[in-house]
């Protein structure tokens, strides 16, 4: 008898900056759950250290930020995964909302998040009252707000289901994903 290679379901928390996401994965990890962390701040430093940023090279520091999702999204049925499942802070389709938000994304971005596709994205839309700027997040709570329309048109456009999640506690937030699941 042939085994089956198993196919973990890839689900991912999206949004804007500081809605939340990452402090709902890291609930995730104490539950047990495979989740990957986001690219981005990791990559943000790096390029910090060369004097640059997203506002001065958002091409450059996005191709850096699409492999790293890459890889993770070809990596997720490499994993043994509570309940077959695997999260994701942020998706590959992000990079071209992000990218759309400052009106900096070419065809080739358009493209990108039409080859990958999530079983299902969580939603977190902005949210004044958790809202904290630090050394990585520089953006105002306007900009947040204003990115979430374009993640939410990606994600859209890819025909992904999408979930909103609640502004709950965390623990009520984790409990509404699972709860959630396909």
């Amino acid at each position: 008898m042939l085994s089956q290679k198993k196919i973990n379901k890839r689900i991912v928390l999206a949004g804007g900056p500081g809605t939340g996401k990452t402090s709902v994965i890291n609930a995730l990890k104490k539950e047990r759950f495979y989740c990957f962390e986001e690219a981005a701040r990791e990559i943000f430093n790096k390029f910090k250290l060369k004097g640059s940023d997203f506002k001065t090279d958002p091409i450059k520091i996005s191709e850096n930020i699409f492999d790293k999702r890459k890889h993770d999204f070809e990596s997720a049925n490499l994993m043994n995964c509570k309940e077959s499942v695997v999260f994701y802070d942020r998706g590959i389709h992000e990079i071209t909302a992000y990218l759309n938000s400052i009106g900096k994304s070419t065809k080739y971005w358009d493209k990108v998040p039409f080859k990958y596709n999530y079983d299902l994205i969580f939603l977190f839309e902005p949210w004044k009252e958790i809202y904290k700027k630090d050394e990585n997040r520089i953006e105002d709570f306007s900009d947040a707000e204003k990115i979430s329309p374009f993640i939410v048109k990606v994600y859209r456009e890819s025909q992904i289901n999408m979930i909103k999640v609640p502004n709950f506690s965390i623990k009520e937030r984790v409990k509404f994903i699972l709860n959630n699941l396909p």
